[in-house]
């Protein structure tokens, strides 16, 4: 199944109502309203690990984690445990992975953590729906964009006051992302399509990537990080930020998971 042609099918119908709130003689009201300058690149400190948490109900290919989900109490349990989580991922697509923008209101009442809106963004109108949302910081996939389109919604992002994780899954990819100014890029070790995950993806794109100037940019491991034996690897690499969703997600006691997970994060002295 192409689960990204399914949803990406489904949210050009969410553009189309967003239209109808951030036409042409609202757009510069929005941003003068809510621009502000973003903590969430700030909050990502070198020479330890960083772990971006998600927050997500379910995912395409395996289905509702928690049919109850407490987001509230979720972002409490993250707020408790900054020693090592720097941002909240807050995904909002809702047909697939039954998220909701008002999930980040929820966040934001029970965290002060930086908040990462992550979505399927190819249009400006969701860029100024999350600064409305009061988001540090939003997800641009560079599978779903073009060359000149990617640049455009990056530096736009940057104008209005959001900083922008850049998600690659290729050598290629990452090429663009670094050609169009990204400071923080993800590497995903998620197949969009087939929802397949490859460890070895972080390995050789990251890899590919020291061979350039890459001292000013930040490199997130995405998807499929379970384990601290892992996470110590990737560090000896040169990697030190972390996204974890499903691992989270997943999980029948998060505050122990979480308290479990900072403890062995200091016993490798990785925190």
């Amino acid at each position: 199944m192409d689960y990204l042609k399914n949803i990406l099918a489904g949210k050009k119908n969410e553009i189309k109502e967003l239209s109808k709130s951030y036409g042409v003689s609202t757009t510069m009201l929005h941003i003068e309203k809510q621009k502000k300058n973003s903590d969430f690149i700030n909050n990502i400190k070198k020479n330890k690990v960083n772990i971006i948490a998600e927050i997500k109900k379910a995912s395409p290919s395996k289905g509702i984690f928690n049919d109850n989900l407490n987001v509230g109490e979720v972002a409490s349990l993250y707020n408790k445990h900054k020693s090592f989580i720097c941002g909240i991922s807050v995904i909002t697509e809702p047909i697939y992975f039954k998220g909701d923008t008002g999930f980040i209101k929820k966040v934001k009442r029970f965290s002060d953590i930086p908040i990462l809106r992550k979505d399927f963004i190819f249009h400006e109108n969701q860029i100024y729906e999350s600064l409305e949302l009061g988001v540090s910081c939003i997800l641009l996939i560079s599978s779903i964009l073009g060359v000149k389109k990617l640049k455009t919604l990056y530096e736009k992002s940057k104008e209005i006051g959001l900083d922008v994780l850049v998600e690659v899954h290729s050598k290629d990819e990452f090429d663009r992302a670094f050609d169009c100014g990204a400071s923080l890029i993800g590497i995903n070790n998620r197949n969009l399509k087939s929802m397949e995950i490859n460890l070895n993806t972080v390995i050789e794109i990251y890899r590919y990537a020291c061979k350039k100037n890459i001292k000013n940019k930040i490199i997130v491991c995405e998807s499929g990080v379970e384990d601290i034996k892992f996470i110590k690897e990737m560090y000896s690499e040169g990697i030190y930020t972390f996204l974890i969703g499903s691992y989270f997600m997943k999980s029948s006691n998060l505050g122990k998971t979480l308290d479990d997970f900072e403890i062995s994060l200091k016993k490798e002295n990785l925190i």
